[in-house]
């Protein structure tokens, strides 16, 4: 508690950091999901990186993570590691599970500073670093999510992770700084080699002049090589100078004279730097945590040689936070910004902005997005922007027409929002037409909210115009009442159930536009083949070998085979049974019952019902992919009642 005390503000910032990421990760205060990434610094410089060299972001990242990386730069530069020494997470850790193994008297491994074992770690977290850019440069992914122990704690080992990495790095950071003081951070730790990168800023500015010096005389030189250059040169500086000659500016100093040679300060030190053997402390492992001058009863050190500056470092940091974040969503990168087909069409193009594009959030959603306008004549560039969900679509309008970009982009689309009880016979059809939801998720989050509202309402679908064409399908008994269309329509905040318990809150800003006066009525039997989408495979291997001997047909009656959440693995139960004998192929259907089932053709030869149910049921299914390589998968949907051979006629 005195440690504290005399620290108060480092320690009051560092338990609030973390205090603040454990609330946002446990939901205590809202439902949203968060990203444990969403702030980090570190993340924020891969992506500033991936955007200079490729005119892209990493996935999930913005402006507000670039804006922190880019204000550590500024903050290391200036005034030191302070991230590491205030906020970090890790280093946090990293300096409990020492106190932790103190408290339990188990004797440490020292690896004395300078000498030839702490020169040689220290390479280890440059080939990192080298690693993480090179990777997530080239992919657009945030190559650290692979490995990073705090991701993988904060997600529950869950996250976008390979799993043995991650689970080596968390035994690494556990063990590694519980036996040996700050382990992590001094040799192990990508971001804490970037920083002294940093601190070596004249180096640093100097490689980046001749990088672009050599790229304007006309050789084209790869960023390959600077990256390398400054991970190597940094790499050396450290291990040979193990301090930084000018940078940063502000430093500890030590008040020879006051000072009493007591040595206090050196073992207060997380990084046990002989902080009483120099007068200013220039050793590259210095983050002006504090804790040395904490200790000091003679008051002989100062950050910057005043005494007023005691708490310098702690208001800087919350300071440059603070600026990060509130500077971070003024503005918004695009997360891609992409050109292609002939140069001589690009001259004079116009640009129309597609707003709401939800299902566009990463990096590969875009380039899919991006895939889908390149095949549009007259379109020849897309930037997207995931935080507002727009994208801007550059044509020639000697060609296309904006109108025109947005029908071929719409998707029409369906969804179910209840099923009509058995004794309905008739259901009511009416039109609506709305703006702002041009999306393909749009139909979905408006149907659920119609769900929601627990009246008799059971579909809708869409079909392009302007205004969009909505289509609702409800009782026979159920008011067409236009205000309250209206508002459901423009509900702000959509609070969307979650599997598991909780709500998931998502902004939504639809614009109701008006109502058709024309009302239509279909069957129920009509309304359910309007919301199903037949899947259908033939298995021609099997069929060559089995076809026409003795065909049959199973019939298993699945009610949710019309939810999309079943629709997107039927090719891998399509797939594995596409590997048994006997197997000829599978569809889905509406049987005669107004029920949805599956259908199996296949041969009396090699199968029957019990041996159809063995291999339905079976624990693993064998999944062949596009080159022919087979793997076991979990089934992907559960089946609880057996089917049966039908009497039908088999399609051939």
């Amino acid at each position: 508690m005195k440690k504290f005390k005399k620290n108060w503000l480092r320690h009051l910032i560092q338990w609030g950091a973390l205090l603040t990421i454990i609330i946002f990760l446990t939901k205590v205060f809202g439902t949203q999901n968060v990203d444990p990434e969403a702030y980090c610094p570190f993340g924020g410089l891969q992506t500033l990186g991936t955007y200079l060299v490729a005119g892209s972001m990493a996935c999930s990242m913005t402006m507000t993570q670039i804006m922190m990386g880019v204000v550590l730069a500024i903050a290391v530069i200036l005034f030191s590691k302070l991230f590491c020494g205030y906020l970090c997470p890790l280093g946090w850790g990293s300096e409990y599970l020492d106190k932790l193994r103190a408290k339990m008297k188990v004797k440490s491994l020292v690896i004395k500073n300078k000498s030839i074992a702490d020169r040689l770690l220290r390479l280890f977290k440059y080939v990192l670093l080298f690693i993480i850019f090179y990777y997530t440069i080239n992919d657009s992914e945030l190559f650290c999510k692979n490995f990073d122990p705090y991701y993988a704690a904060a997600t529950g080992f869950k996250g976008e992770l390979t799993m043995w990495m991650a689970i080596v790095a968390f035994a690494v950071f556990i063990f590694g700084n519980f036996f040996i003081k700050m382990f992590w951070c001094k040799y192990i730790c990508p971001l804490g080699g970037l920083s002294n990168i940093f601190k070596f800023a004249i180096t640093f500015v100097v490689l980046i002049g001749v990088y672009a010096a050599l790229n304007y005389s006309g050789l084209a030189v790869s960023w390959v090589w600077l990256l390398a250059a400054a991970c190597i040169i940094g790499c050396i500086w450290e291990a040979i100078y193990m301090e930084a000659k000018v940078f940063p500016l502000l430093k500890v100093h030590r008040d020879t004279e006051a000072c009493n040679n007591c040595g206090l300060c050196p073992k207060r030190c997380p990084y046990s730097i002989d902080v009483d053997k120099v007068e200013t402390v220039k050793h590259i492992d210095c983050n002006l945590c504090g804790e040395c001058i904490s200790v000091c009863k003679q008051d002989a050190l100062t950050f910057g040689k005043q005494k007023s500056f005691r708490w310098l470092p702690a208001i800087l940091t919350v300071v440059l936070l603070g600026l990060a974040l509130y500077l971070g969503p003024k503005w918004e990168l695009a997360t891609i910004d992409v050109k292609w087909g002939d140069e001589a069409k690009q001259e004079n193009l116009e640009k129309v902005t597609i707003e709401g594009l939800r299902s566009v959030k990463c990096y590969g959603s875009s380039m899919a997005f991006k895939a889908q306008l390149e095949k549009i004549p007259g379109v020849y560039r897309v930037a997207t922007f995931v935080k507002s969900s727009t994208a801007d679509i550059y044509y020639n309008p000697s060609e296309i027409t904006a109108e025109k970009i947005q029908e071929v982009i719409y998707v029409p689309a369906k969804f179910k929002i209840n099923t009509p009880p058995t004794e309905v016979t008739q259901i009511k059809v009416i039109t609506i037409f709305t703006e702002k939801m041009y999306d393909k998720l749009d139909p979905n989050y408006l149907g659920i909210q119609f769900r929601l509202s627990g009246k008799g309402y059971y579909g809708l679908e869409t079909e392009y115009s302007c205004p969009l064409t909505v289509r609702l399908y409800m009782d026979m008994n159920e008011p067409v009442d236009k205000d309250f269309l209206k508002k459901t329509v423009e509900m702000k905040e959509l609070q969307m159930p979650v599997h598991g318990g909780g709500v998931n809150i998502i902004k939504v800003n639809y614009e109701f536009i008006g109502i058709s006066d024309q009302t239509d009525t279909i069957t129920r039997r009509e309304f359910l083949e309007r919301q199903f989408s037949p899947y259908s495979r033939s298995y021609k291997k099997n069929m060559e070998q089995w076809g026409g001997k003795n065909d049959a047909v199973y019939e298993l009656v699945y009610p949710g085979l019309d939810k999309p959440i079943i629709t997107r693995y039927l090719p891998y139960l399509s797939s594995h049974l596409s590997q048994i004998n006997g197997f000829l192929s599978m569809e889905t259907v509406l049987n005669e019952r107004d029920e949805y089932a599956f259908r199996f053709t296949y041969s009396k030869d090699a199968l029957n019902d019990d041996k159809i149910w063995e291999a339905l049921s079976a624990p693993k299914w064998k999944i062949m992919d596009k080159d022919g390589n087979v793997s076991e998968v979990d089934p992907k949907f559960a089946f609880e009642n057996k089917g049966a051979t039908i009497a039908v006629t088999p399609k051939k």
